[in-house]
């Protein structure tokens, strides 16, 4: 067994709280690792405020570094508020396109990062239709202009699939009271 698969087996297993770190984006997100293979890495995500900000899936080869067990990880971990966590059994991690259908299935809706272009670019919406190249999605306006439009876009550029957190919960909430009105 490789040391990565090793460690990140430990780190699951014993559910160490970690800090994983994709230079490429700039980021570093606090979680626990709750299931991986040699493609992709799934963790239940909790900000910087301990709250839980619902799951990130990486993309292995994204991840540059993973760190645990330090004051600053130690001391975001006693803060760390737990809720009722989804079931996660239902998410297909074999490939991308598995992972944004399970995700979608699961949540009601996707977060998709497109870092490649642009380190900032998130899409959020309801899967409509997809296949090994591309996905249509009917996304999600922000919280000020709550504007719903369908986009196509390459499932190459998807580096990130997110759901449940906290902003995206919001913003299901809103567009659902104004769907009411």
């Amino acid at each position: 067994m490789k040391i990565a698969d090793k460690i990140l087996d430990t780190l699951l297993t014993k559910g160490i709280f970690v800090d994983i770190f994709t230079d490429q984006y700039s980021e570093s997100c606090y979680g626990f690792i709750r299931i991986f293979n040699d493609n992709y890495l799934l963790l239940e995500h909790y900000n910087d405020d301990g709250l839980y900000n619902g799951i990130m899936i990486f993309k292995r080869d994204d991840i540059t570094r993973i760190r645990w067990d330090n004051n600053e990880i130690r001391s975001t971990f006693l803060i760390i508020q737990r809720e009722m966590i989804p079931r996660l059994d239902s998410i297909i991690m074999d490939s991308i396109e598995n992972i944004i259908k399970t995700v979608n299935n699961a949540f009601g809706y996707v977060s998709l990062k497109i870092q490649y272009l642009n380190s900032d670019w998130t899409i959020i919406g309801q899967v409509q239709d997809i296949d090994s190249e591309t996905i249509v999605i009917k996304e999600f306006g922000t919280m000020s202009s709550l504007d719903r439009g369908m986009l196509l876009l390459s499932i190459g550029d998807i580096t990130r699939v997110d759901a449940g957190g906290i902003y995206e919960n919001n913003l299901m909430k809103i567009h659902g009271k104004n769907n009411e009105c």
